[in-house]
């Protein structure tokens, strides 16, 4: 059985918890994991707006402009309780 994690659960808990880096000599996320990370999320953003896209064309919508305000309406909604 597989896994998701939410991606701001991983982007939380490695600034929550960064790795010790022996060349800075400090606790860090590495840049590269840092990138893949924000990438993460920003598939995951990218997703659910075109899921919610989707679902309003599946249900007879095909103003564009009704589907731009679906996409702004989410972008400003506080993001639902996730479970850890």
């Amino acid at each position: 059985m597989t896994t998701t994690t939410d991606p701001r659960i991983a982007i939380l808990s490695s600034l929550n918890d960064p790795p010790y880096n022996e060349v800075a000599e400090k606790r860090c996320v590495p840049w590269d994991e840092g990138v893949k990370m924000l990438d993460a999320y920003r598939a995951a953003v990218l997703r659910e707006g075109a899921d919610a896209v989707a679902r309003l064309i599946e249900e007879g919508e095909h103003d564009p402009d009704c589907l731009v305000d679906e996409l702004r309406h989410l972008a400003r909604a506080k993001p639902e309780a996730q479970d850890g």
